[in-house]
C-alpha cells in the first residue's frame, strides 16, 4: 500500500515534530548553552543533551517505523549503511585503543550525527504521512531569517559583547571574530560557533527564496521573499566567509540553471564569445588588483599582520596535504577522534585536515569515505526522483555544501548538517511503496 493510506497517531507525530523542534533550537544552541550555563551551570550537560535526544529520537524512529511496518528499501538501506558507518567506527576505535577517550568520542558525535538527521527525517515523513514539506521550508527560512537579523545587528554591537553571554575560548567558544586576527576586520557569527558555519547555515534558506522568487508570481511574495534574501545577503557578506560565498554562488546558479536550462543555454550559445572576453577581463581585473587593500584583507583575508609561516590558504592546503599523507600511509583509517574539530580535544595535539572527505577518510579509512560517500548517492537518487521545486533547491545546496566541506568540516557544524539532511531525509518521501 502506499505511505499515506495509513493514519498516523499521536505516537507516530512525535518524531516529525521532535525534528521541527530541533530546527528551531539547534542554530541558537551555542548561545543558550553558553548564556544559560553561566546560571545553571554545567556546561557540558547543556552541549551533550541535544546529542543525546537526537540519537534517542534515531533510535525511537528506526524501531516505530519497523514496528508499523512502513519502511521502504531506500530508508533500510540508509539504515543499514548507517549502522555499518557506526560499528566501522567502533571498530576501528577498539583497534585503536591508544586514541584520546575524549577525542574519539565526539568524533563518533560529530561523524554519526549526520546520518541521524537524515534518518530522523525520512523515518518521521514516513511515519506521519500527512505531514506539511511546505511547512518544514518555511519554518527553516523564518528561523533563518531571525539568526540573520542578530548577526546584522551584532556586526554593529562591541566586538566583546558576548563576553557577558559566558563565551570565552576556555568554554570552548570564542567570543569574537576577526579577519586575520585583526580586530579592525570584524567577521559576525549570529549565535552560531563561528564566521564560516553561520554564512554555510545560510545557504539552504537564501537558495529556497530564491527558488520562490523566481517562481511566485504574486507580488506580496515576491517583495516579502526579496527582502529577506537581501537580510539573509547582508549576513552573509559579513560573515566573510569566503567558503560559504563561493557556496552560494554554486547554490544561486545551479537553482537558476535548472530553472531556466533552455533560455540560459541559448543565451550562451548566442553570446558566448561576449561572455568569454567578460570573463578574461574579470579574471584579469581580479589578477591586477590583488594587491589592492580591500581585496587583500577581505578576499585575501591578509592584512598585513603576521601570521607565523603561513596564511590562511597556506594552512589549509598544509592541513589538506598532511591529512592526504595519512590516508595514503594508513588506507584503513587511524580511528574516530584523530582527525577533524574533534581531534582538537586531544591535549597532546591534533590534525584539522580542513577538509570534511579528507577528514573522514583520515578517521575511518577509504572504507568509512566509501560508505559516507554511498550515503550520500544514496539520498541524492532519491531526491533526484522528485523533479520538482524541492528537488532542485536541495540538489543544488548539496553540491554547495560539496564545496564547503572541500574547504572547512562543515558537516560537524549541528546547526548547518540538521538543517540540509533533516530536510533530505523528509524529502525522500515522496510516492513510494511501503514495504510489507
Amino acid at each position: 500500500m502506499k505511505s499515506g493510506a495509513r493514519e498516523a497517531t499521536w505516537f507516530d507525530k512525535l518524531p516529525y515534530f521532535g525534528g521541527l523542534a530541533l530546527l528551531v533550537y539547534m542554530p541558537f544552541h551555542v548561545f543558550l548553552s553558553q548564556s544559560l550555563s553561566t546560571v545553571t551551570g554545567g556546561l557540558n550537560a547543556w552541549k551533550i543533551a541535544k546529542d543525546a535526544l537526537t540519537f534517542i529520537i534515531t533510535l525511537f524512529v528506526i524501531c516505530l517505523v519497523w514496528k508499523r511496518h512502513a519502511a521502504t528499501r531506500t530508508f533500510n538501506w540508509l539504515v543499514g549503511f548507517g549502522l555499518a558507518y557506526a560499528a566501522l567506527h567502533a571498530l576501528l576505535w577498539a583497534l585503536h585503543p591508544h586514541i584520546y577517550r575524549t577525542s574519539a568520542l565526539v568524533g563518533l558525535d560529530f561523524n554519526l550525527r549526520v546520518v541521524a538527521y537524515a534518518v530522523i527525517g525520512y523515518g518521521a515523513a514516513l511515519l506521519y504521512p500527512k505531514f506539511n514539506l511546505t511547512f518544514v521550508l518555511k519554518l527553516v527560512v523564518w528561523v533563518s531569517a531571525v539568526v540573520a537579523l542578530l548577526g546584522v545587528v551584532q556586526y554593529f554591537l562591541p566586538p566583546d559583547t558576548l563576553k557577558h553571554f559566558g563565551y570565552s575560548t576556555a568554554r570552548g567558544v570564542r567570543p569574537g571574530f576577526f579577519i586575520d586576527n585583526n580586530p579592525k576586520y570584524p567577521r559576525i557569527f549570529a549565535t552560531l560557533r563561528d564566521p564560516n558555519s553561520y554564512g554555510a547555515y545560510l545557504i539552504l534558506p537564501m537558495t529556497i527564496l530564491l527558488d520562490e522568487l523566481l517562481r511566485t508570481r504574486e507580488q506580496r511574495r515576491r517583495t516579502m521573499c526579496a527582502v529577506l534574501f537581501v537580510l539573509e545577503g547582508i549576513a552573509m557578506l559579513l560573515t566573510f566567509s569566503r567558503s560559504a560565498w563561493i557556496a552560494a554562488f554554486v547554490a544561486f546558479a545551479l537553482t537558476i540553471w535548472w530553472r531556466f536550462r533552455v533560455p540560459v543555454a541559448q543565451f550562451a550559445k548566442r553570446w558566448w564569445p561576449a561572455l568569454a572576453v567578460a570573463f578574461v577581463l574579470l579574471s584579469v581585473g581580479i589578477f591586477a588588483s590583488r594587491h589592492d587593500s580591500f581585496v587583500k584583507s577581505y578576499i585575501i583575508h591578509s592584512t598585513g599582520k603576521p601570521q607565523g609561516a603561513y596564511d590562511s590558504d597556506g594552512f589549509h592546503w598544509y592541513y589538506v596535504k598532511h591529512g592526504i599523507e595519512g590516508i595514503w600511509h594508513n588506507p584503513l583509517g587511524h580511528g574516530p577522534g584523530t582527525a577533524g574539530l574533534a581531534s582538537i580535544q586531544n591535549p597532546h595535539g591534533g590534525l584539522l585536515t580542513e577538509n570534511y572527505y579528507v577528514q573522514i577518510g583520515y578517521e575511518v579509512g577509504v572504507e568509512g569515505l566509501a560508505l559516507f560517500i554511498a550515503i550520500n548517492v544514496l539520498l541524492y537518487m532519491k531526491i533526484q526522483k522528485r523533479h520538482d521545486r524541492i528537488s532542485f533547491v536541495l540538489l543544488a545546496t548539496f553540491w554547495a555544501y560539496v564545496v564547503t566541506n572541500m574547504l572547512l568540516h562543515m558537516w560537524s557544524n549541528e546547526p548547518v548538517a540538521l538543517e540540509w539532511w533533516f530536510v533530505a531525509g523528509v524529502a525522500c518521501v515522496w510516492q513510494e511503496r511501503v514495504k510489507t
